[in-house]
């Protein structure tokens, strides 16, 4: 342990002499209010070593880092960060819910690329034949895409993966490949009302 400084000693020492000469209770028990307070200020700063008090660190480690050798200052270590938005299982069956438009979204856009499809095509169909991915149909079946069974009826997925899968499939090779590539010439095979195509388009045109 350090020693108190000569002043700072000398300090201390005049202001305990002065308040045991100091009449009166109340002045006296101020006086040495006063005291206390500076040796724990000076107890603190002075006789403590610097270091002895140590504080936990926190486990989380940041993926920032300063690099002052660059124009860019701050920098992560891995650049591709993805975002992800939608509704949790407890807020899907509060409001009625079984599939979360967002993540169909998401995986719309993951599988549509391997097909040569534009996502927003695949999205657009889903979204304005299930009502948001949320029809009867959809909750029931797993059929966002309003698609009939060969057998009669509407058809059915197990999960929405699959739906998804079989719808990119079926526009590629029932479409695409044959080169009907346009809104218009899909239109006129895949649905009896002529104005599917607007209704298609505007999802298309909003995301």
């Amino acid at each position: 342990m350090k020693k108190l400084p000569k002043k700072i000693y000398r300090f201390i020492r005049s202001r305990l002499r002065r308040a045991s000469l100091l009449a009166g209770n109340s002045q006296r028990i101020s006086s040495l209010l006063v005291v206390s307070k500076l040796i724990s200020v000076f107890f603190i700063f002075a006789v403590l070593p610097i270091g002895s008090i140590e504080t936990p660190r926190s486990s989380y480690q940041t993926a920032v880092k300063l690099d002052t050798q660059s124009s860019n200052l701050l920098s992560l270590n891995n650049s591709n960060i993805n975002i992800q938005t939608g509704r949790s299982r407890a807020d899907l069956q509060a409001l009625g819910l079984s599939h979360d438009p967002e993540e169909i979204k998401i995986l719309i856009q993951e599988v549509a690329p391997a097909y040569n499809l534009d996502w927003r095509l695949v999205y657009a169909i889903g979204y304005h034949e299930s009502g948001n991915f949320n029809s009867s149909l959809a909750r029931r079946n797993n059929n966002f895409f309003g698609r009939k069974a060969s057998y009669g009826g509407y058809a059915s997925w197990p999960t929405p993966e699959e739906a998804v899968r079989n719808q990119c499939e079926y526009l590629k090779t029932r479409y695409f490949d044959r080169g009907l590539n346009s809104l218009a010439a899909i239109n006129r095979v895949y649905a009896e009302d002529i104005s599917w195509k607007y209704a298609v388009e505007s999802v298309m045109n909003s995301l």
